[in-house]
């Protein structure tokens, strides 16, 4: 495998993986480890992923619980130091190539996401009989990251920047939630026509609090 040069939130996955895997007493990291572990990531992009894909992300984490179950257990120094079992390695390195295809400067989450629907084993099987495919995968990296290239440590950040910290109103409009505006049609006038212009194309909505200025 080339040089595996990891993005922040990936290198936080492999080393929760690999806690996982002591804490569990499994000798090995396996794609189960390294699947749960991205799962767990509060703000990460498995979840958005697999929803992008169709999926379920928690029926996706019930069956993986189920796998993680099953995974042999030892004792002694091979617990307290897991290495990666061959499915991991082939996961891991399915991501680097991936990254090095898109032009991308480091391995990010969505490349591991792909790589571990690629390595053959339960994991991969659990993410194909739920519509993650390699294939499927890749093809909603648009949805999430858009046309971005990963030239940072830490661009799942930015990803899906308007989604985080913006709030869609023609969505929020289309199942009912905001405010019923009565009676203002003459200042909406005003309002569209001036966000037609070509420039100075802000409107200033001025009045006492409480006449109507958020919902207008």
């Amino acid at each position: 495998m080339d040089a595996f040069n990891p993005t922040t939130k990936t290198q936080q996955a492999i080393s929760s993986a690999a806690q996982a895997a002591t804490v569990a007493g499994n000798p090995d990291i396996t794609p189960a480890h390294l699947l749960g572990a991205l799962l767990a990531q509060s703000d990460g992009l498995a979840g958005p992923l697999l929803t992008a894909v169709g999926a379920d992300p928690r029926k996706v984490h019930a069956e993986l619980e189920s796998i993680t179950r099953t995974l042999p257990t030892a004792t002694g120094a091979t617990v307290s130091a897991p290495s990666f079992d061959r499915y991991a390695v082939k996961s891991l390195s399915k991501a680097q190539q991936l990254a090095t295809e898109l032009g991308d400067e480091y391995v990010s989450t969505e490349h591991l996401m792909v790589g571990l629907a690629s390595e053959g084993g339960q994991v991969a099987d659990l993410l194909r009989r739920h519509g993650a495919t390699p294939e499927a995968l890749r093809e909603a990296f648009t949805k999430v990251r858009g046309s971005a290239r990963v030239t940072s440590p830490d661009p799942e950040g930015t990803y899906q920047a308007l989604e985080k910290y913006g709030v869609d109103l023609t969505e929020r409009a289309r199942k009912g939630k905001l405010d019923p505006v009565i009676g203002r049609d003459e200042e909406i006038r005003r309002v569209v026509q001036v966000l037609s212009r070509r420039t100075k194309n802000n409107p200033v909505l001025i009045g006492e609090p409480g006449v109507g200025k958020t919902a207008i």
